[in-house]
């Protein structure tokens, strides 16, 4: 079976780049979201070929949903500076954009040691050694194979607050740790949501942003990384979604929001 690595990175194709999308990643009709994000991420990496521009924020929309197959990536430079790169990517599936996204890359700035704090605090939960892992299978996307999931708090339908927490790693990473990867690994949770939910209901992400703020280097690439999400608000049929991503030992990976769309 292909790793996370292969499934979510393009190929170029002449000026473009072209990617295939498994079945066994769909989430519902359409791909699961945190690989084609992942993929759009690549893409612009490899455009932007310059290692000492890291991938900073990501704000992308998932107007339709990507179905298997191969699709086509385009990317744009809209700027590039002297420390930063503001690049955009699309996904063309029918004649159509069902993703985009636009990318701040940018090098390490001279203040990089001299101003830094970090006043959010890394949720308390028990060693991911001590929670046992989901079986895979069960009622869960059919992308969910893929990953490990170590639940602390929080399960769909069970009318408890709309918060989630738990140990998350993939199944089969690949090599790269990069922000493809925390892009995929902060979006593979179900919402929280679900919880307060008294039904299963069919949703969709329309608006994802993503944060990465210290990243996973020089972490375990074996050892899961902890997940908390809340959801403060829900009307008209939307609600909003933060996540954060969060080593053992403290770090905090990276932060994302997202807008769900409930369909029924």
């Amino acid at each position: 079976m292909a790793s996370l690595s292969d499934v979510s990175t393009p190929r170029l194709a002449g000026d473009h780049y072209q990617l295939e999308i498994a079945q066994s990643w769909r989430q519902g009709r359409g791909a699961f979201g945190g690989l084609v994000i992942a993929a759009l991420i690549r893409a612009i990496e490899q455009r932007t070929a310059d290692p000492a521009r890291v991938v900073r924020t990501v704000n992308a929309e998932l107007p339709g949903p990507v179905e298997h197959g191969v699709v086509d990536i385009t990317v744009e430079a809209l700027r590039t500076g002297k420390n930063m790169s503001t690049v955009r990517a699309a996904l063309v599936q029918h004649g159509e954009t069902r993703a985009h996204a636009v990318a701040i890359l940018a090098a390490p700035r001279p203040s990089a040691q001299a101003v830094r704090w970090n006043e959010l605090t890394r949720p308390e939960a028990p060693s991911w050694t001590e929670v046992p892992a989901l079986p895979p299978g069960g009622p869960w996307p059919e992308f969910s194979q893929h990953f490990e999931y170590r639940i602390v708090a929080g399960l769909p339908g069970s009318s408890a607050p709309a918060l989630a927490l738990g140990w998350i790693r993939a199944r089969d990473p690949g090599a790269p740790r990069d922000a493809g990867y925390i892009a995929a690994m902060i979006d593979a949770w179900w919402p929280a949501a679900l919880n307060r939910f008294p039904a299963m209901r069919p949703i969709a992400t329309i608006a994802y942003t993503l944060e990465i703020v210290a990243g996973v280097a020089g972490l375990d690439p074996d050892a899961p990384l902890l997940y908390r999400a809340t959801v403060p608000v829900c009307a008209e049929g939307y609600f909003l979604e933060t996540r954060e991503l969060w080593s053992e030992d403290g770090r905090l990976v990276a932060l994302n929001h997202q807008t769900f769309a409930i369909i029924q």
